[in-house]
């Protein structure tokens, strides 16, 4: 007997399996929920630029500066971390005199890095610096500390929403929704409740909350508005 045959007549041998059993029917829905909540930090940058004939004096003068920010963080109590040196920069300045460039000296200049994880304090933190030989204080960010814990719920309300579309269509078709087969998360987004891409496009159930915990009362110069934390989930639950 050859071993093809061999191996032919040991498979017939053996007990087939229950193909009867097949996949159980399903439903596949979309959940999305988004969180709104209020920034507790700000990121912002500060630079200080000195120009002088002589570079060592526009250096000494620039780190005098800096350390002038370094002990107004301190007195704000913002923790050494937070605090960076960003960019130093040194470049050579002219002035246009009778249509000809005449040197005016060396610049000198740092920018200075500043997490700020009171948020209420920014504006008084501000005003002190705008009295110092800063002159540009930018790319002010704000923020959320907490993320995680605010991604959390976001997911578990896209779940929910999810389960909520599932058990509405199936109800349409006498169905009832069972344990679920297959889950997915479709991604997670953090930006301001004010940027131009409205979450509300995406075609699938959605739930929104808002977190309105020391939501500040706008009575100074300074509104951070809240963020928008948004999660997507695709779910696939059993049929019964």
């Amino acid at each position: 007997m050859t071993l093809l045959r061999l191996i032919g007549l040991i498979l017939i041998l053996l007990p087939l399996p229950v193909l009867a059993q097949s996949s159980p029917a399903g439903i596949t829905v979309n959940g999305q929920a988004e969180i709104m909540v209020v920034p507790d930090q700000v990121v912002f940058k500060v630079k200080v630029d000195n120009t002088k004939l002589d570079l060592s004096e526009a250096r000494k003068q620039t780190e005098a500066d800096v350390k002038k920010v370094f002990e107004l963080t301190r007195k704000y109590g913002i923790a050494p971390q937070n605090v960076q040196t960003y960019y130093i920069s040194v470049a050579e300045r002219y002035n246009k005199v009778k249509e000809e460039s005449v040197f005016a000296g060396y610049e000198v200049s740092q920018t200075i890095v500043i997490l700020l994880p009171d948020i209420s304090r920014f504006e008084t933190i501000f005003a002190d610096l705008l009295t110092m030989s800063v002159t540009d204080v930018s790319d002010v960010d704000f923020r959320v500390s907490n993320t995680r814990k605010y991604l959390d719920q976001a997911r578990a309300q896209a779940l929910k929403a999810a389960r909520e579309k599932a058990v509405a269509m199936a109800n349409e078709l006498g169905q009832k929704v069972g344990k679920p087969l297959y889950i997915a998360e479709m991604g997670t987004e953090m930006s301001s409740a004010y940027d131009s891409g409205s979450s509300s496009n995406y075609a699938s159930n959605n739930l929104s909350s808002s977190v309105s915990d020391g939501v500040p009362d706008n009575k100074g110069s300074v509104a951070p508005g809240m963020m928008s934390i948004l999660a997507r989930v695709k779910v696939t639950f059993e049929l019964n």
